[in-house]
């Protein structure tokens, strides 16, 4: 998505993602994950040329599932709370995004802190409408995936797994949980089995 940014006055500092243009790379789509071919044309080099000129620039990405319920039109709701609502691959998938188009800052000792860019999933809603529905990964997530230790799982697309890293300092990975007496309790996220992976 090809767009610019503006001021939001619905929250406190608020920025808003105003898109402009939507442009279709190369690509393969799997049930739970999208492939991107490398831009070995300079397709994507041009678009974001012909972008920079006219003063707008990647703001995000964006992507759907949507699957008709039957002959009538109506849209499947596929994400919710007793489902996901972004599998593994798409949360690693954003994270790679938000990690190439960092946020600039002053404020922050690298020059860099986050990132603007948003993720939109089109979707079937509550409703079995078409609904737009747009996220950011978090500054962990961020890192996890810039340090290499985050995948997916194999048969379950909304779980990802922590593996050890293969260079650099050993990353430990805490996780909370509720456990049978309601008591927050904090583990240490271990990899999966291989048969799992």
């Amino acid at each position: 998505m090809y767009g610019r940014y503006e001021t939001f006055s619905g929250v406190p500092l608020g920025i808003q993602a105003v898109v402009s243009a939507i442009y279709e790379p190369g690509q393969q789509g799997t049930r739970d994950s999208i492939k991107l071919f490398p831009d070995e044309d300079g397709k994507q080099a041009q678009v974001d040329r012909i972008a920079n000129s006219l003063g707008l620039c990647r703001v995000g990405w964006i992507f759907t599932d949507l699957v008709q319920t039957n002959s009538s039109g109506k849209i499947k709701l596929v994400r919710h709370a007793d489902s996901h609502y972004l599998s593994a691959q798409e949360s690693i998938t954003a994270a790679n995004f938000q990690n190439m188009y960092p946020n600039l800052t002053k404020k922050s000792s690298s020059l860099k802190f986050g990132s603007k860019q948003v993720t939109i999933v089109v979707t079937g809603d509550a409703e079995n409408q078409i609904g737009l529905e747009a996220y950011q990964v978090s500054q962990q997530c961020m890192a996890m995936v810039r340090a290499g230790v985050l995948l997916p799982t194999k048969d379950a697309p909304e779980l990802g797994y922590v593996r050890e890293p293969k260079v650099g300092p050993n990353l430990d990975v805490f996780y909370k949980l509720k456990d049978q007496y309601g008591n927050e309790v904090t583990k240490v996220a271990r990899p999966l089995p291989v048969e799992y992976l």
